[in-house]
């Protein structure tokens, strides 16, 4: 059975972050990162709560090494989570598409949903 610092090293390769970047997206040092993978020392709960939320983590699988280690995310959560990158984007052309397509009526709606799904079976 893994240990919890051999989870946290687990999320971090398999978010394809080395030390500096996964620990200055938790607002933690690489120091103390360091020190959890290794299980020199045990992380508190506001850390483990807040590294589960920003990398949807199942709490239970990184405390444990019991069930998945991914939590399944509902489109609800996907969209907030586009709707936040959106926000602090600088992708002004998206922007403007989503501002234009909320003045749309329901059967012009269809039309852009149809014409999406067609672009996207394109791929």
């Amino acid at each position: 059975m893994t240990s919890l610092g051999m989870r946290i090293k687990q999320i971090r390769k398999q978010e394809g972050l080395n030390q500096t970047e996964f620990a200055s997206k938790l607002g933690s040092t690489i120091g103390a990162l360091s020190r959890y993978e290794i299980d020199k020392v045990i992380p508190n709960d506001v850390f483990i709560k807040h590294l589960c939320k920003v990398f949807h983590i199942n709490e239970d699988w990184l405390r444990t090494g019991n069930g998945e280690m991914y939590l399944a995310l509902t489109n609800d959560d996907k969209f907030s989570e586009m709707l936040g990158e959106l926000l602090v984007s600088e992708d002004d052309q998206i922007k403007d598409i989503i501002m234009k397509t909320m003045e749309l009526d329901d059967e012009d709606l269809t039309i852009i949903h149809q014409l999406v799904d067609r672009l996207l079976e394109k791929r």
